[in-house]
């Protein structure tokens, strides 16, 4: 009967989360007690942050929702943005007690802690000439933050790199950003869709809103899969300030999209907060790879930079 019990609760769990649909925060939103704006406030969610949809059906313009750390309350709809079904997880056997736990992730969030290097914002030059300052033309805190830690140039060590799962990397918390972000990681995973040149539209404040080719990012797509769309893609970023001191090309990079050739990416691990509103349709996830500082393939069982290939 305990056995019949245990196995209904189990399928009757593997049944709701099927059905769950996550949503994440885009701006500053009160988590409340009603459906209503004169309820109690349990806390104030940031954007990036990720949520379980209680039901899809609203509530006086309210979405009914669970946190990450478990709350229940209620959000306004507006400052959400639906991301569609969880994958269906498949239901876990009762534990073994000869089976060794595997790590809990908490092992890899200390690896990332402890792992960290502070940046130091290099000046953009071109031809002997400083074209931009160590954090572009950033004038809010926020920004000028974010391309601190895009404009560094420094190289980890080989054995500084805390070695990442690809599905890890794009489900890391985002209320740990300020734990995690610049660390040296490295991912394996398959280069999709296309090497972007970000040389058109207004350019980025990172880059001085600069356009010229050797003035601007690569946007770069690293999948779980190969041939995958940028949705499903973790972004991976070489800068004008790192590639002087590398051999790359889009041809040379360009040959691995969308092949059967699995890549491992090192770099230095980012969030990027203003791409929020575009995690489900032009990316995963926020985290990133920016600026990379190695891409390998394998050669012979080995991974080998592509830069010292024939």
């Amino acid at each position: 009967m305990k056995r019949l019990l245990h196995l209904l609760i189990v399928c009757f769990l593997w049944i709701t989360a099927a059905s769950a649909q996550t949503a994440v925060v885009k701006r500053n939103v009160n988590l409340r007690s009603e459906s209503s704006t004169s309820s109690d406030i349990i806390e104030t969610l940031k954007p990036g942050d990720q949520l379980n949809l209680v039901s899809t059906t609203k509530s006086n313009g309210f979405y009914q929702v669970t946190t990450s750390d478990g709350q229940k309350g209620w959000v306004w709809a507006r400052n959400i943005k639906i991301l569609g079904a969880s994958p269906t997880p498949t239901p876990s056997p009762a534990p073994n007690p000869s089976t060794p736990t595997p790590p809990p992730s908490s092992n890899l969030f200390s690896q990332l802690m402890n792992a960290r290097k502070s940046p130091t914002p290099q000046p953009l030059i071109i031809n002997g000439t400083q074209v931009c300052g160590p954090t572009g033309d950033a004038t809010n805190p926020t920004a000028i933050a974010l391309n601190t830690n895009k404009n560094r140039t420094d190289m980890p060590g080989d054995s500084d790199y805390v070695d990442v799962r690809w599905n890890d990397l794009a489900n890391l918390p985002s209320n740990r950003a300020t734990d995690f972000v610049s660390a040296p990681v490295r991912v394996i995973g398959f280069l999709s869709h296309k090497i972007n040149v970000e040389n058109t539209g207004n350019g980025e404040s990172t880059n001085c809103h600069k356009t010229a080719d050797d003035e601007v990012d690569w946007h770069i797509y690293l999948t779980e899969a190969s041939n995958q769309p940028i949705s499903k893609a973790i972004i991976i970023e070489t800068t004008p300030r790192t590639r002087p001191m590398h051999s790359w090309t889009t041809s040379m990079l360009g040959a691995l999209v969308n092949s059967s050739n699995q890549v491992r990416v090192s770099g230095w691990l980012m969030y990027d907060s203003e791409h929020i509103n575009v995690i489900g349709t032009q990316r995963a996830t926020v985290w990133e790879v920016h600026p990379i500082t190695k891409v390998e393939i394998q050669s012979n069982g080995q991974w080998v930079d592509i830069e010292n290939q024939p």
